[in-house]
C-alpha cells in the first residue's frame, strides 16, 4: 500500500490524500525528490566569503594608494626640479648680462671712476640688460639679490629690480631694498653664498673672494659663483652651484660718445671750388 502511494507521489509531485496516517511509518514518503532539492549557504560560509572579499578589497586599496602617492611625489619632484632649473637659467642669464656702467661722479665731492657693482657673501647689486620683469623694467635694470634669514633657520633668496634712470652719487646703496619690490626665488635653503673670481695681477694669484669692492678694484669680477644647499621632498639635502663668467668691461657712454653732427662732412656752398661745374 505504501509503495503504491510512494510511486504516485513521485509521479504526481505531491503526497496522496490517504497517506496522512501512514506517513510517519513510511520512510519513503519523507525522502525528498532528487530533482527538487536545493542546498543553501550556511552562516559560517557567508562570514568566510565576506571576510575574503573584504581582505581582497583592502589589499587592492592599499596597492592603489601606494601607487597614487608614488605618482604624486614623482610629479611634485619633477615640477620642483623644473621650476628650480628655470629660475637658475633666468639668474644665469641676468648675471651674464651685467653691464659695466660707470657710477656717476659728484663734481663737488669728486671720487674715482668705478663700475656700478657691489658684492658681498649674502648680497650683490649690479646693472643688467636682462630684467626678469621686462614689462616693468625694460632696458637697463638695477638688480639686487639678497639672502634673508628667517626665524626657522632657513634662508630665502630675494630679487629686487627697478628701471635704471640714474643714481644719486651721495646714496650709500645703489638700490632701495623695499619689501614690495622683493620677489622670492629660492626658499627653505640651508645655506647660500656668493663668491667672486679675482683674476689676479702680476703680484697676486687668481682667487675666489666673498666680497667685491668695485670702488677699490675699479673693475668687475671675472665670474660670479652661487652655491646653495636646500632640502628635497624626502627630507634629504642636495646642493647646486653655478659659475657665471662676466664678459662686460667698465665703460662710460659719456666718455665714448661721438656727436654724429660733428663727424658729418661740411656742406659745400655754391661758390666753393670743389663744387662740380
Amino acid at each position: 500500500m505504501c509503495e503504491d502511494q510512494t510511486m504516485r507521489f513521485e509521479v504526481v509531485g505531491r503526497p496522496p490524500l490517504g497517506c496522512g496516517s501512514t506517513r510517519r511509518h513510511c520512510a519513503d514518503c519523507h525522502r525528498p525528490s532528487a530533482g527538487g532539492s536545493q542546498r543553501g549557504f550556511t552562516l559560517i560560509e557567508m562570514v568566510v566569503a565576506v571576510t575574503l572579499v573584504a581582505m581582497m578589497a583592502v589589499g587592492l586599496w592599499a596597492a592603489l594608494r601606494v601607487s597614487v602617492l608614488s605618482w604624486s611625489r614623482g610629479t611634485d619632484f619633477i615640477d620642483a626640479n623644473q621650476r628650480n632649473r628655470t629660475i637658475m637659467d633666468m639668474i644665469q642669464k641676468q648675471l651674464a648680462s651685467i653691464c659695466g656702467l660707470i657710477a656717476p661722479i659728484d663734481p663737488q665731492i669728486g671720487g674715482g671712476i668705478y663700475p656700478i657693482f657691489a658684492g658681498a657673501e649674502t648680497s650683490v647689486q649690479f646693472i643688467s640688460l636682462n630684467p626678469l620683469r621686462f614689462q616693468e623694467n625694460p632696458g637697463l635694470t638695477m638688480v639686487s639679490y639678497d639672502v634673508i634669514h628667517d626665524r626657522a633657520g632657513n634662508y630665502t633668496l630675494m630679487e629686487r629690480e627697478e628701471r635704471y634712470l640714474g643714481l644719486d652719487p651721495s646714496r650709500q646703496s645703489f638700490l632701495d631694498r623695499r619689501e614690495e619690490q622683493a620677489t622670492p626665488l629660492f626658499s627653505n635653503l640651508l645655506t647660500f653664498k656668493f663668491e667672486y673670481f679675482d683674476p689676479g695681477t702680476a703680484d697676486q694669484q687668481p682667487r675666489w673672494v666673498t666680497n667685491w669692492d668695485a670702488q677699490e678694484t675699479k673693475r668687475l669680477p671675472a665670474a660670479i659663483s652661487m652655491t646653495m644647499v636646500s632640502r628635497d621632498l624626502k627630507g634629504g639635502t642636495f646642493s647646486r652651484q653655478i659659475v657665471v663668467p662676466i664678459m662686460a668691461k667698465p665703460s662710460d657712454p659719456r666718455l665714448t660718445f661721438v656727436n654724429p653732427f660733428e663727424s658729418r662732412p661740411p656742406r659745400l656752398g655754391l661758390n666753393d671750388p670743389r663744387m662740380p661745374r
